[in-house]
């Protein structure tokens, strides 16, 4: 049997990041916190300790942790091995590990969707709701970008009939059907970006002889309506011809609607005509709803009247979060690692949680020559959403009891949730209690 202690006590009271009241020497309720493992580490007397915290902790704690626990301090940012910059001290009595081998991850490899303007995500923080200008002027909180590529066309709000719905270049073509329609019924519409120009642009609707309607653009601004700069319009006929004749606008949601009116026309690429209420281009389902759109010109961005630089292809953009999926790859998990839990609270988990893939590669060194049937006994001290019992499971140790001190619901909710056979133990200050350790001599009943 070999014994690990594994744990990283919170770091609210040491980071920089505390504004008000940050704890500098080796004392206070953050000391306190990190003496509840030296008390595990000197009664369950481990065979292996594993310990870690934020980097930037001050000096003075670092090296009294280094002292206390009777070994180096090693940092290792985790950009080397997932798409997250975030450095971290670790503690360990593994002897000497190297550095991982920088793997090479972008953000821009882990996103679902969207662009990215930095090469590596900030740190992962339990803060959910991060703004645009967090990201680029504070350089927190991660966010990316998503192309506006309008693919719905219609009367607002009633814009679902299929004819009117515009698909962009860069994916399948809809189903070529047989019957004639209006719109794109049979072929298609499909949305192309076109030059940029000074003038936004505005969309004509026509016909051509077959009866599908074409949409080519228009250079015209009028009464504070502005078009998303994208030339819109079906497969061309068997001539390869488009016929523009203007009978509609297609205006972008973030503008002032047009003025409503009482007359109608007829036509149209919906069952209700544009003439009363305007067309509007909405974002396609893959783009979160209700976000401002941006305008990204020469590398700069404005929002809220301040102009940022910013790494992005000239075009329109909603700036959004990362998923939740896209917080599980920050932190090297598997995707639906926090499925139990809400956005909010898989978010808090993560960023309070450990990068695995360094973990792994610790765990990998203490544990060379070791056969993966042996049995280990982990103690996990703070143990957040169980990333400690993934690591040793991707390592091919499954041969484990696993303890686990953390009080957070929702942290055990999502360990639980992906191994039921951890054991929680409840608050770390219990080990404090005498005779709690009596399980390590025989008598597991006590714990």
């Amino acid at each position: 049997m070999i014994k690990f202690l594994i744990g990283g006590s919170p770091c609210t009271h040491w980071s920089i990041a505390q504004s008000k009241n940050r704890e500098t020497e080796a004392e206070g309720i953050g000391w306190e916190l990190f003496r509840n493992y030296l008390i595990a580490k000197e009664r369950f007397k481990p065979d292996f300790f594993l310990y870690e915290n934020n980097k930037s902790a001050a000096q003075p704690i670092k090296d009294q942790i280094a002292a206390e626990l009777g070994a180096p301090l090693q940092y290792i940012n985790s950009a080397l091995v997932s798409a997250q910059r975030r450095e971290r001290f670790y503690c360990h009595n593994f002897g000497d590990v190297p550095q991982p081998e920088d793997r090479g991850i972008l953000l821009q490899d882990i996103l679902e969707r969207g662009e990215s303007w930095s090469d590596k995500a900030y740190t992962l923080t339990t803060a959910h709701g991060p703004t645009p200008e967090d990201s680029l002027k504070r350089h927190t909180r991660n966010m990316v970008a998503e192309a506006v590529a309008p693919n719905r066309v219609g009367t607002w709000p009633d814009y679902q009939q299929q004819a009117g719905r515009i698909y962009g270049v860069d994916g399948k073509s809809v189903t070529l059907k047989a019957t004639d329609g209006g719109g794109g019924a049979a072929t298609g519409l499909y949305a192309m970006p076109v030059a940029d120009r000074e003038k936004a642009e505005c969309f004509r609707a026509s016909y051509d002889k077959c009866g599908k309607r074409n949409f080519e653009e228009n250079i015209i601004r009028t009464k504070g309506y502005q078009g998303v700069p994208v030339r819109v319009g079906c497969l061309p006929n068997e001539k390869g011809e488009l016929k523009p004749t203007q009978s509609k606008r297609i205006y972008a949601v973030d503008a002032k609607s047009v003025a409503l009116q009482a007359a109608t026309t007829a036509g149209g690429c919906s069952d209700k005509s544009s003439s009363r209420t305007g067309l509007y281009a909405v974002p396609s389902d893959n783009v979160e709803r209700g976000r401002p759109v941006y305008r990204v010109e020469a590398g700069q961005i404005e929002i809220k009247g301040k102009t940022y630089p910013i790494k992005l292809p000239d075009g329109y953009y909603i700036i959004r979060k990362l998923s939740v999926t896209e917080a599980c790859r920050l932190q090297t998990l598997p995707d639906d690692y926090c499925r139990a839990v809400s956005d909010t609270q898989a978010y808090r988990g993560l960023g309070n949680g450990w990068t695995a893939e360094v973990i792994i590669h610790l765990l990998r060194h203490a544990l060379a020559g070791v056969p993966l049937d042996e049995r280990i006994v982990v103690m996990s001290m703070y143990d957040g959403i169980g990333t400690g019992r993934y690591c040793f499971d991707q390592l091919g140790y499954n041969n484990i009891k696993y303890y686990a001190f953390e009080i957070d619901k929702y942290a055990m909710q999502i360990a639980s949730s992906n191994y039921p056979d951890i054991v929680q133990r409840g608050d770390a200050f219990a080990v404090r209690r005498a005779g709690y350790f009596d399980v390590w001599r025989g008598r597991e009943a006590a714990i």
